[in-house]
């Protein structure tokens, strides 16, 4: 093995593994491969000394000899099997995002009191006609921006409920004093939905900020794994100020006759992924959010070159059906794809966010 010139870490090289031709143990197989697993990269950070430590020049030569070899010097079938089966796990992880097997993944933010949350999702593996099994950039990164976005959100400012609670919150969160509260609307709990709720990540870190009733929405396919992580993630509403989360099917392409008008806030993280998105967007909009001066649709879009012609459309869309930005900004962070560059850097993604109201009505 050979030690890293920039940190004090050993790196592990192809050569530096158990050679079949020696006829390694089953237990010096089992905790190579065990070393050579690959966690999914940060959202946020270039890499960490993990990431560094293998040398993949001809990892995935040694786990495919692997797969192909008989061993058969291990009399044990069991211990066979697990070998093949960890080579196999190993080298998929080597192979993209989308060639994982079912993962689960932990989430922890920063909340309105000095004690953070964490949020565990699962993820069943990714085909192209299931996307929203994937916990994507966009909703990380609204979920975390959610607690300094609340002065512009006057359904959950108003609310007595919430008021203590931002009060703990650093100054740099708040960039204006807090409206003053409503006894109105401080009886009924703010109605937030998210449309393209996918793993449930915004919307669950809405559930545990905030005093809301929330309902998550996607496509019939998505429902249960969405449900699932619901279920997983009720100790985030232990405290009593919490609302409620329900779950529930919203195809956005086929929406049914009439509206709703009944959400004083609407969700959604990277909905854009077609053609017919903005528009069909934008009718899912226009069917569930409030007419009312205070209510409030808050997006946050991956601004991928590929798509860019759907944002501007989404964008020009929300414009004639009365919608107006009121705030607006940039957030980066990296695809957990672990796209590279020609130096071999990941990839940053600029993510843009904006904050909606209806233009003439109060």
């Amino acid at each position: 093995m050979a030690a890293s010139n920039d940190q004090d870490l050993v790196t592990i090289h192809a050569f530096d593994l158990p050679q079949l031709y020696n006829k390694p143990s089953s237990t010096a197989l089992l905790a190579t491969l065990n070393r050579l697993k690959v966690e999914p990269v940060s959202w946020e950070t270039i890499g960490d000394n993990a990431e560094n430590s293998i040398n993949e020049h001809g990892i995935p030569n040694y786990l495919t000899s692997i797969i192909a070899s008989s061993l058969a010097w291990i009399s044990d079938e069991d211990l066979k099997e697990k070998i093949y089966e960890l080579a196999s796990l190993r080298l998929s992880e080597r192979s993209g995002r989308t060639a994982l097997p079912s993962i689960s993944r932990t989430y922890t933010f920063e909340t309105t009191s000095s004690i953070p949350i964490s949020i565990t999702l699962y993820e069943p593996s990714i085909t192209a006609d299931n996307l929203g099994h994937k916990t994507w950039l966009t909703s990380y990164l609204l979920a975390k921006r959610l607690p300094r976005l609340v002065n512009h959100l006057p359904a959950l400012a108003h609310s007595d409920e919430l008021t203590p609670l931002l009060s703990q919150l650093p100054n740099s969160h708040l960039q204006q004093p807090l409206p003053s509260v409503s006894k109105e609307v401080s009886r009924h709990r703010p109605q937030v939905i998210e449309l393209g709720a996918g793993t449930g990540l915004v919307g669950l870190a809405a559930a545990s900020l905030f005093p809301i009733n929330i309902h998550l929405t996607d496509l019939p396919a998505i429902i249960p794994n969405l449900q699932a992580n619901v279920h997983a993630n009720t100790s985030i509403r232990a405290s009593e100020h919490l609302g409620q989360i329900t779950v529930g099917a919203l195809d956005w392409s086929t929406l049914p006759d009439g509206s709703i008008e009944g959400y004083d806030l609407v969700l959604a993280a990277d909905p854009l992924y077609s053609e017919r998105h903005p528009e069909w967007l934008v009718g899912s909009i226009e069917y569930v959010l409030k007419k009312q001066g205070d209510a409030r649709v808050v997006v946050e879009l991956p601004l991928r070159e590929a798509y860019i012609p759907e944002v501007e459309e989404f964008k020009r869309k929300m414009d004639k059906l009365g919608l107006k930005i009121i705030a607006e900004g940039e957030d980066v962070g990296f695809d957990d794809w672990d796209n590279r560059d020609s130096e071999g850097q990941r990839i940053k993604v600029v993510c843009w966010w904006a904050i909606w109201k209806w233009r003439n009505v109060k």
